[in-house]
Parts: C-alpha cells; structure tokens; sequence
C-alpha cells in the first residue's frame, strides 16, 4: 500500500487553545501500534500553552510542528494539507483524539485507489459520559451512490470521519473555505460527489470531544455557521448539480441547511426560507424514500410547520 518513503497516514492536527486537551489528543496519535504515520501539528496561532506543548514533541521524528497566524480551522486545515506526504489524510481535531488500534483499523480497511474511506465515531462528555454511534459499513461503491447511506447516519460531512486519498484531494484542488466555522458541510459532499470509490467501516476509531462553548452549542455561532454555510452552497450547489447522480447529496444539502436554519428564531429562519426559495434552492428538494417524504412536503409548502415540528 505505502510508496517508498512515504507514510501510509499524514494525521492533521489543526491546534487552538486547546491546553487541556493536546496532550491527550496528540498521544492518542504516537502510542498508536500502527506507526507508518507522520502527524503534523498545525498551531493555529495559540496564545495559551498549547504552543508550547506542541513543540515539545517535535523532538519525535513522527512529528512536524507548523505555525501560523491566526486563521481558524479551516486554514489550519488547509496548511496541514500542503505540508502532508502521506497516501492518505486523516484530520483529527486538537480537542478531540483518536481511540486505540484506530490507524491499524483504518489501514485495514484501505484498498487500492480507494479515494475515501468512511469510520465511526463516539461523542465524549466533560463527566466522563460516551456515546457510541454503531453504523453499518459497506463496500466500495461510488460516492454518489455511497451517499445515500451515510445521509442517514448520526454524522455524515465532518471532515475528521474519512480518510481521504491524498492524491484524490489534491489533484481536485479540494480546500476548506477560510473564514468559516461550517466549513466541513459544504466540502465534504463535494468531495463524496467526485469521489470514484468509497468504502465505510463499522469500527468506532475517533472520539469527539463535547464541550461548553463548542460551536455546535453557542447561539451566535449558530447563527454564523448558518450564514457560512449559506454563503457555501451558492457556489457548491451548481457544481454538484453537474454531476450525475448527485440529487441525493443536493436534498441533504438543502434540507440540512434550512433545519440549521430552523436552530434561529423564527423571523430569521423565515427570512433564510425565502431567500432559499427564491434562488432556487427548494428545486433540490426530491426526498428519495418515504420515510422522507413528511419532512420534505412540510419544507417546501409549509414552512411554519416544519419551524415547529423541526425545531
């Protein structure tokens, strides 16, 4: 699998602030079996000692340290993607870590020209708590077609639940957009909407820190994550409206994004709504089962009841 001197796994650590947990998350990656990895840590301009913690490391050969000026996730993503060698990407949050045998697991599941490959996850809580999410695996199949099912898993677009061909990445210019704080929810369904090949595995190989304060629960980067990802899917909506087979990836799109929306007041998400409507964003809306159906008829026609029911 490896070309000569290079790893199997380039494991991208993007770092801000995050003191209490680095040690954690970057010994999770180095006490790993597998140890055909190099892991580049990315400081994203820290100003407590996550800086200094870092570097301490780097007198491990597996280990590069990468500064920058402050930019967010989504540029410390990017860098760590142009420094990589390896065959494959892997990004693991610097507040978050991965659980053992995790790289060995992946690498297993790896087969030749695979651009992505899909592992799952559990949610850690400040008190100790875990919640594991156990979804199916399948074989390799086109990633249009591999959408379909992960749509319905707990997780589907975070960026740190696949291993991503690294060549399959970059001969696709794939970046994260800078400045966003969604900046995964609109890549990520790209990625799977060019992607050949992709396969999921049913082993949980990543935990996923929830902290107070955490994007996901802070009122106003709600609000800006609905913004940002508005701001991504008037570019990436036509691109993957190109591609054949892609109305499954469209409908999570769109349904995702007006449900995120529906986390606003009601006066905002309205206003989102009809914005979404008028540029044509509701033709997206073709829910491929039953099941589906409910939701998406109270979407496109009632959009009231469905800031009640979805809220």
């Amino acid at each position: 699998m490896p070309k000569q001197n290079k790893s199997v796994f380039s494991v991208i650590v993007p770092a801000y602030n995050v003191e209490n947990y680095i040690e954690e998350c970057i010994n999770s990656v180095l006490e790993q079996d597998f140890k055909d990895f190099e892991l580049i840590l990315v400081d994203d301009g820290s100003t407590d000692r996550t800086s200094e913690i870092c570097k301490g490391y780097t007198r491990t050969s597996k280990v590069r340290y990468v500064y920058q000026e402050n930019a967010g996730l989504s540029s410390a993503r990017n860098t760590g993607v142009r420094h990589a060698i390896g065959e494959y990407l892997i990004f693991l949050d610097g507040d978050d870590y991965l659980l053992p045998e995790a790289l060995k697991t992946i690498q297993d599941g790896l087969e030749p020209g695979l651009d992505l490959l899909r592992y799952q996850a559990e949610e850690v809580f400040e008190d100790g708590k875990t919640v594991e999410y156990k979804e199916a695996g399948f074989d390799k199949m086109s990633g249009v077609v591999a959408f379909r099912r992960l749509a319905h898993y707990h997780y589907t677009e975070n960026a740190w639940l696949y291993a991503y061909r690294r060549e399959f990445f970059v001969e696709n210019k794939f970046e994260y957009a800078e400045g966003c704080i969604a900046e995964d929810f609109g890549l990520t369904p790209l990625i799977f909407a060019q992607a050949k090949t992709v396969k999921s595995i049913p082993e949980i190989c990543y935990a996923y820190r929830q902290r107070e304060g955490s994007i996901m629960h802070n009122p106003e980067k709600i609000a800006r994550r609905t913004q940002d990802i508005e701001r991504q899917l008037k570019i990436i909506l036509p691109r993957i409206a190109e591609i054949s087979g892609s109305e499954a990836i469209l409908h999570y799109l769109v349904v995702s994004f007006l449900t995120e929306a529906a986390k606003r007041s009601q006066p905002h998400f309205l206003q989102i709504y009809q914005k979404a409507k008028n540029s044509g964003m509701l033709e997206y809306v073709h829910p491929a089962s039953l099941k589906a159906l409910p939701r998406s008829l109270l979407l496109k026609y009632f959009p009231k009841v469905f800031y009640r029911v979805y809220r």
